[in-house]
């Protein structure tokens, strides 16, 4: 089975992503597709378009169609983005803006951050490309959906609010965020990013100069000058363009300090200081689960469920893909809602074997993960009757499994002792020692196919 840390689980709009180092694996419920056959899918895999990694198989069971990409390892999630420097950020934005490959193709391109990788400074690739048969979303328009991606990139609002939510984002944005959302093109709104990546990187080659302060003051207002010139000239007013000078500037100054305090942490999680690294990371705008996700990233478990409780399940998914089950005894939760005490608890009772709290916690259990955990324990000590009605209230396919799997191994076992049990004088033997053989190699085959499916 592979571990929390073998791979990294995204959502998309149409299902989850497997983000492995040499593949991505996209899980999609075949309720939203209407291929009649996998062929339909095949198809997609004769697709050689360089802005897209290769489709390279394609798999399906009664519920799920699993899609494999390639993947080269040094490209990175467009999710991770948010830990670069603001230059990377912009650069990156515009080449999304510069290719335009919603225009590129007939077909659906998903632009969700999820489904595009990018090596700094301008390298991008897609991934879902979806042809009839395959879910799609026309509710937003190429704008919209443009600037949603933009907007993510360059503050810590998700893809769907940015999308949906933009009254929210414009509350929290600094100026550049502002013309963003209020571009009226998309070739608008890419000369804005054009000239604030000059500005970011005119900026930085300033600060390298024997006369930094000086040349820095200047580079500023220079710059902006130009940015809101670029914005007049695609109608916005120049009196409104002076009045907007100043904001800009406090804006993109704001934006350096944060980049310092991101230097910061990275140097304090070097160090080994993680509580210093999450002070300088909330100081430079993270969000509580960009802290966590340092925390866990560090094996700071307890101190990244102290930050997020949505780290509770992946923290107890890591300690039993380690064999360090034992370690969940040693967690607590401190000012959380009733459901992730109640999680916690259960959690303990199961690593403990505490069979009379485990079976009061079924009836009002929710989460699946800790039912197919509590199955799996009552399967480890024997108990097959209480793991099938977990599997009653859970219909889990790879708990279904391990219950068939142990039911077959205590078959195996019964047949091969009443094989031994065939006594030499019995007139029936050869009889008897041949369907309990049959029997035998039956279950063997059985425990094999089983075996497999894990």
């Amino acid at each position: 089975m592979l571990g929390w840390q073998d791979f990294k689980v995204m959502n998309f709009e149409f299902g989850s992503i497997k983000l492995f180092k040499e593949k991505i694996v996209y899980e999609i419920s075949k309720n939203l597709c209407s291929y009649e056959q996998i062929e339909d899918i095949e198809r997609l895999k004769k697709q050689n378009d360089v802005h897209f990694f290769n489709l390279i198989q394609v798999e399906e069971d009664d519920h799920t169609l699993y899609l494999h990409y390639e993947r080269l390892e040094s490209m990175k999630s467009l999710t991770m983005i948010k830990k670069e420097e603001y230059s990377v950020k912009l650069s990156i934005a515009q080449t999304l803006l510069r290719e335009n490959i919603l225009q590129q193709t007939s077909n659906f391109v998903s632009i969700h951050p999820a489904t595009i990788f990018y090596y700094p400074m301008q390298t991008v690739k897609y991934t879902y490309l979806a042809t009839t048969v395959l879910p799609q979303e026309h509710k937003y328009s190429d704008l919209d959906r443009y600037k949603a991606l933009v907007l993510c990139i360059l503050t810590n609002f998700s893809y769907e609010t940015c999308l949906g939510e933009k009254e929210e984002v414009l509350k929290r944005g600094n100026e550049l965020v502002k013309a963003v959302v209020q571009a009226s093109t998309r070739q608008e709104m890419l000369l804005i990013i054009e000239e604030a990546y000059d500005f970011v990187t005119y900026d930085y080659i300033q600060h390298n100069s024997t006369n930094k302060e000086k040349l820095k003051k200047r580079t500023l207002y220079t710059l902006v000058a130009s940015v809101l010139f670029s914005l007049t000239a695609v109608g916005m007013t120049k009196q409104y363009a002076n009045a907007q000078q100043e904001q800009i500037v406090q804006a993109m100054e704001q934006d350096m300090e944060q980049k310092n305090y991101s230097l910061e942490a990275n140097q304090q999680i070097v160090n080994g200081d993680y509580e210093k690294a999450a002070i300088a990371m909330e100081k430079a705008g993270d969000s509580k689960e960009d802290i966590a996700t340092m925390y866990f990233e560090n094996n700071q478990f307890q101190q990244a469920i102290d930050t997020d409780v949505s780290f509770l399940e992946p923290v107890i998914a890591h300690y039993y893909d380690n064999d360090q089950s034992e370690a969940i005894l040693d967690l607590t939760l401190t000012e959380v809602a009733e459901e992730d005490t109640t999680k916690l608890e259960t959690e303990k009772a199961i690593v403990a074997y505490d069979t009379a709290t485990m079976s009061s916690a079924l009836p009002f259990l929710e989460d699946e993960e800790t039912a197919v955990r509590m199955g799996l324990a009552y399967l480890t000590n024997d108990d097959v009757t209480s793991a099938q009605k977990v599997l009653e209230k859970f219909p889990s396919a790879s708990l279904e499994n391990k219950i068939k799997l142990k039911q077959a191994d205590n078959e195996l076992a019964k047949a091969e002792e009443e094989l031994k049990a065939i006594k030499e004088d019995d007139e029936k033997k050869d009889e008897k020692q041949q369907i309990q053989k049959d029997k035998i190699a039956t279950l063997t085959k059985e425990i094999e196919t089983l075996q497999n499916n894990e």
